[in-house]
């Protein structure tokens, strides 16, 4: 099998939607049952995007980004999105108060994803 979605493999379980395992295609290995992504690819967002896909929070408390994600999207699984657009390097690190996130807003996010995978 070559460059397949999770979702798309019957032997493995469906993930929602916004999991970040879904933008990278599985791939499979000699052994039949071993599948991995190829996680060498890299999600890049251009700063050039339209204003108009992004809104602006000042965060009022320190907070992770699983955290972060539920407030905007009502989902702790896009934590990564978040990270993506504000190039944050350390996916643990709490944010502190005060910082200025930008943000992917709500409408637009599964089109925004496709586009993403796209690219990949």
């Amino acid at each position: 099998m070559k460059g397949k979605y999770q979702n798309n493999v019957v032997s493995l379980p469906d993930l929602s939607k916004f999991r970040y395992e879904n933008i990278f295609k599985l791939y499979q290995t000699g052994d039949k049952d071993f599948y991995y992504y190829n996680l060498t690819k890299k999600i890049n967002i251009s700063d050039e995007m339209e204003p108009r896909f992004f809104n602006y929070i000042v965060l009022p408390k320190n907070l992770p980004l699983t955290a972060l994600s539920y407030d905007i999207y009502g989902t702790q699984e896009l934590w990564w999105l978040i990270l993506t657009v504000n190039k944050i390097q350390n996916p643990i690190k709490k944010l502190p108060t005060g910082t200025k996130i930008k943000y992917v807003i709500p409408e637009v996010v599964p089109s925004f994803i496709e586009s993403i995978q796209s690219q990949l």
